[in-house]
């Protein structure tokens, strides 16, 4: 009794996979009318619908949905749908829109997506799955597709057309600021493209990481760009995007964590380089910022951008500023070396900006004029100690300070031909002319700041 009992389940094993590879079977020959139907021009969706119910029952069972070849006419009956719809959504605006393209970019947007997301999460699937399979099919797209049987052909030309809609469908949500739904698209694109052809489709790639920050969306940021990091074709774009997500997360130790990632993979970024200098700045860790500029500069010493940013750092030393007034505090002790570290560092600058790059040239005669400008205010303040020597001091700081406002001049009239609208570099200018006695300049500079209201 039990060996028939044990025959019997036996049998009915049998039976039950032979049913789920017939359901397997029907759906093959469905689909394959379904498609034949389009062919004559008259697409029958009970064609369809039959393969969808045969497939759905073949998924069910533990053994047919473990086989690659049941998740490929999944995703080409999900797909099938897809393009069903948006032909009749096409169909639908012509008598709306007239022209052709935005016609077809209405119709992805207005779409339902469900069938063509149900295709892409099968194809995922069948890469995990069974990575021989896409191994193949990447092989035929490379070498030519006549060495691919009739069901695979048709595989790969559905998931060639589905990387082209994914990207249509991405400009389509990008287009109508959907910017979320964007960075989903463009990242399965790139995902179907790596999929078929063994490339890192870095554009696609960062598509969805730009999409991503302008939708604002932490998670989607946080993941897409660690995406391109981990697929090792990051810029620095992607690390300043999630030390900025990190910040907005108010997660300052994960910010900081990735920033030094980044600095390590990319040492010579100057965005990197001054997202950590002003981290370091911001913290009030001035020393780490010099040591982290000085050896960015022994790696890159004709690096006019480092060398004025250590200038910057030893001026501010040299100058300190109360954080929440913006009012000068008193100079600290180190401030004579600071102020000769921060006018090495400007010269040097200015001497290896070759070709000149306006902008850092701007900042770098600015900066310098500002320098000697407030180098002359601070003798110009600076007080005798003993009473007897006052009057002997004070010319000396006298001379001193115009010393340093007629030294500031040049720099900041450099600093004015390049940005001949600065009202800061016109009104510094203006009390310089004045205390150095050129009356006739301050008038034309008076003028001109009038002229600016």
């Amino acid at each position: 009794m039990k060996n028939k009992i044990i025959a019997f389940t036996i049998l009915l094993s049998s039976v039950t996979l032979f049913a789920q590879k017939g359901k397997v079977q029907t759906a093959w020959r469905a689909l394959s009318d379904y498609e034949s139907s389009i062919k004559d021009g008259k697409p029958d969706l009970t064609y369809l619908t039959k393969a969808k119910e045969a497939i759905d029952i073949a998924l069910s069972n533990e053994e047919t949905k473990k086989q690659s070849k049941t998740h490929a006419y999944k995703a080409r009956i999900s797909y099938a749908f897809f393009q069903y719809n948006l032909a009749q959504e096409v169909k639908r605006l012509e008598a709306t829109t007239p022209d052709k393209n935005e016609r077809a970019m209405q119709a992805y947007g207005n779409t339902d997506l469900k069938d063509f997301e149900n295709a892409n999460e099968h194809l995922t699937k069948i890469k995990d799955l069974d990575p021989k399979y896409m191994e193949t099919i990447q092989e035929g797209l490379a070498k030519g597709t006549s060495m691919l049987g009739e069901d695979d052909l048709k595989f790969a030309i559905m998931a060639q057309q589905m990387k082209m809609e994914s990207a249509n469908i991405a400009q389509g949500k990008y287009k109508t600021k959907k910017y979320d739904e964007a960075a989903d698209y463009f990242y399965k694109t790139a995902f179907i493209n790596t999929l078929l052809y063994k490339v890192k489709d870095t554009a696609n790639f960062y598509n969805a990481c730009v999409s991503a920050g302008k939708s604002r969306v932490i998670a989607k940021i946080l993941d897409y760009n660690k995406k391109m990091i981990d697929s090792k074709i990051a810029t620095s774009y992607n690390y300043e995007s999630l030390y900025n997500a990190h910040l907005s997360d108010r997660d300052s130790a994960a910010a900081m964590d990735i920033l030094k990632k980044g600095r390590t993979a990319m040492p010579n970024d100057i965005n990197l380089l001054n997202l950590e200098t002003n981290y370091f700045l911001a913290t009030g860790k001035q020393i780490e910022a010099l040591n982290n500029l000085k050896a960015s500069i022994e790696k890159d010493p004709k690096n006019a951008v480092f060398h004025m940013i250590v200038g910057q750092i030893y001026d501010g030393m040299a100058n300190p500023k109360d954080k929440i007034t913006g009012k000068d505090l008193p100079k600290p002790d180190h401030f004579e070396d600071s102020f000769k570290n921060a006018e090495t560092y400007y010269l040097k600058g200015m001497e290896l900006n070759v070709p000149q790059n306006k902008e850092t040239q701007y900042n770098l005669v600015f900066n310098l004029g500002a320098l000697y400008n407030n180098y002359g205010f601070y003798y110009q303040n600076r007080q005798a100690q003993k009473i007897t020597d006052m009057l002997k001091v004070q010319k000396e700081n006298d001379a001193k300070s115009q010393e340093f406002f007629v030294k500031a001049i040049p720099y900041l009239e450099q600093a004015l031909k390049l940005k001949d609208d600065d009202k800061p570099t016109m009104t510094a200018l203006r009390k310089l002319y004045m205390l150095t006695k050129n009356d006739a300049k301050a008038a034309e500079m008076s003028v001109k700041l009038k002229a600016q209201k």
